[in-house]
């Protein structure tokens, strides 16, 4: 198997593409010449815009086959443990199946393996997970670290709003910047130090399975190739066909278009269009809805140096009719982007940072989404299981990387390749479903005022203002107990009596009902932990040294 070398420099891209935009999209065109490997993201740009929709809403093709016909098996010569689709964060999955637990892994990617078009943002806490797990050294974490903050704010215009509130501040809420490049090189080099292997331009086509085997079907360079291996780990992102096909009656109910830029040298100051290097900006608005009804919301991370990072976007319903093109949002951006923060004259504009985020709102009991099938398991944002309000990909990534990675381990050594084992391996958490009726809130729609999204969000912020600081803190960094869930619920109708009726605007009988069987599902999941930790812990059983099934539940409990 050839494999390519990853000393990734100079990424190509179609110059005429530019060309073709700059009439219907000048300052996206304009900014995207001067940005670092410009033409390399635009085209990827335009191919994210141009199929993201059609993916989310066409009918899911078939492309998991539960028999591999024997040509196909006899061709398919090489062999490994695992094979990583998508090479995001797959390649740091995959760096640490193969550094820490020492399988034979392999990863492919359509465009390039391991590298990403934003950096990252997480808490001191949960990235030390890395250390943990003993995939990075104390040295090693230092150096992704970029910076770090003393706080961070959420803070919602209010000049017509019917509820005002106060900037929330935070600790331990996004105030690590990482850089996503170093810590991505970092997992290339651990993969490749311990043999696993790594193809670009590589796309997939189907997959075939056994309950003992995988062969997945790839093309690169016009050729076909076979690769076979135990499990088929599926990480090409929420639009993933694997994740569309196991999931053909349960699409996303919503999304985040996100677009912005990793720049340097904005002018420096306190000024609420300056850039503090010390805090970051987790939601902001700076008005209210447009005729649309779409809410635009900035947010802004200082990274290493003089870089800061910017997004704009939109929480939205996926089958409306507002416009969700990343290519307008993206002439927004640049039209706005200094009403939100001002250059200095040695500005830069630097990288581009964009992506379309889907959810779903939750419904139900129990986990919606099915996640595996026998010997292929979806992981990351193709599992769609991160949190629908903040949308940390990372951050939840990061969180249950040592159950993700040790369950796949046990999985292997163990020959549970069926679909009831590899199910367990994703971390359910029905605090993070529930906040998918928070994020509800940030749907604008053509019929509200401007300013609902604003007000709702204003009402919401002050409660938090009013309950202990950790409840917010926890409600960000998608780590809410059902104790603090609770405090919440209690507070809204003390604080603001006519809560319900934003309630009953925004999500009706419907979304109010299921809103009650999350919060149920919630509940149910909190009483089983309690029995476990009184009955079965205080045993002095130790249930992480059996079976599979003892693994899965001593990482639901948090033990």
């Amino acid at each position: 198997m050839n494999t390519c070398s990853h000393d990734i420099q100079n990424l190509h891209g179609d110059e005429s593409l530019l060309k073709k935009y700059e009439a219907t999209h000048p300052l996206t065109v304009k900014n995207f010449r001067v940005l670092e490997d410009g033409a390399y993201w635009f085209e990827r740009l335009v191919a994210l815009d141009s199929s993201w929709k059609a993916r989310a809403e066409a009918k899911p093709e078939q492309v998991i086959f539960k028999k591999i016909p024997d040509d196909v098996f006899k061709k398919s010569t090489a062999e490994y443990d695992l094979v990583y689709a998508g090479g995001g964060l797959a390649t740091l999955h995959a760096a640490v199946m193969a550094h820490v637990f020492k399988k034979r892994v392999l990863v492919f990617d359509r465009f390039t393996v391991g590298i990403t078009h934003r950096d990252w943002n997480i808490s001191m806490p949960e990235l030390r997970r890395l250390v943990e797990i003993g995939f990075l050294t104390e040295d090693e974490l230092q150096r992704i670290v970029v910076r770090k903050y003393r706080g961070g704010f959420v803070k919602f215009f209010d000049e017509n709003a019917d509820y005002h509130a106060e900037p929330l501040w935070f600790e331990n809420v996004l105030d690590v910047a990482v850089s996503a490049n170093e810590l991505l090189k970092m997992a290339r080099e651990k993969l490749l130090a311990a043999g696993g292997e790594m193809l670009d331009g590589a796309a997939f086509k189907k997959a075939y399975t056994n309950g003992e085997w995988a062969v997945t079907e790839i093309e690169r360079e016009g050729k076909t190739e076979l690769l076979k291996s135990r499990v088929l780990i599926d990480m090409m992102g929420a639009f993933s066909p694997i994740a569309r096909f196991l999931n053909p009656k349960n699409p996303f109910s919503h999304c985040c278009p996100t677009v912005g830029a990793i720049s340097k040298n904005f002018k420096e100051g306190t000024a609420r269009d300056e850039v503090d290097y010390s805090i970051g900006e987790i939601l902001v608005t700076l008005g209210d809805a447009d005729e649309t009804g779409r809410q635009l919301i900035w947010e802004g991370f200082p990274s290493g140096g003089t870089e800061y990072v910017t997004y704009l976007f939109f929480y939205d319903e996926i089958n409306s009719e507002r416009d969700k093109s990343l290519l307008n949002l993206y002439e927004i951006y640049f039209k706005t982007l200094h009403d939100y923060k001002k250059p200095d004259e040695n500005f830069d504009i630097g990288r581009p940072a964009f992506g379309v985020i889907p959810s779903i709102l939750h419904a139900g009991l129990s986990n919606v989404r099915r996640t595996a099938g026998d010997n292929v398991i979806s992981l990351g944002d193709a599992a769609a299981l991160s949190s629908p309000l903040t949308y940390c990909g990372f951050g939840s990534f990061v969180r249950n990387l040592e159950r993700t990675t040790t369950l796949l381990k046990t999985a292997l050594d163990d020959g549970l390749f069926k679909e009831r084992f590899l199910k367990k391996i994703n971390a359910y958490e029905p605090h993070v479903s529930l906040m998918a009726n928070f994020a509800a809130f940030l749907v604008g729609k053509k019929h509200y005022k401007p300013s609902a999204v604003n007000s709702a969000m204003n009402m919401f912020m002050d409660v938090l203002y009013r309950v202990p600081r950790h409840i917010g803190e926890e409600i960000f960094r998608d780590t809410v107990t059902w104790r603090s869930y609770q405090d919440v619920m209690q507070a809204v109708p003390k604080l603001h009596p006519t809560s319900y009726n934003i309630l009953f605007e925004q999500h009706g009988a419907r979304g109010l009902f299921w809103w009650a069987v999350n919060f149920g599902g919630f509940s149910w999941h909190e009483a089983k932990a309690r029995l476990f930790k009184k009955y079965v812990f205080k045993s002095g059983k130790a249930l992480g040294k059996e079976s599979f099934g003892a693994k899965v539940r001593r990482f639901e409990l948090g033990r």
